[in-house]
């Protein structure tokens, strides 16, 4: 769920916002852990799952999204990014 204090911040530097189904989170999750050995939170993965999930969208431009928190437990690590 969007923080509305979040989008008010946003509101006049977020040119377009994605949703992304939470299977899309975790296989993001799973992409940055496998390729750059990081572990990132579903929250911090999301806009990599919007990259991944629609590429056609993205062809061709520059785009930038961060990959950030790593407050996984143990068991989360575990179910997500086996």
């Amino acid at each position: 769920m969007p923080v509305p204090a979040a989008l008010e911040v946003m509101a006049d530097v977020v040119d377009a916002m994605v949703a992304v189904a939470d299977d899309e989170i975790l296989a993001a999750m799973r992409v940055v852990h496998e390729h750059a050995g990081l572990v990132v939170e579903p929250a911090g993965a999301a806009g990599l799952a919007a990259v991944l999930a629609h590429p056609e969208r993205w062809r061709g431009r520059r785009v930038a999204t961060p990959l950030c928190g790593s407050n996984l437990t143990p068991e989360q690590m575990r179910r997500w990014l086996a």
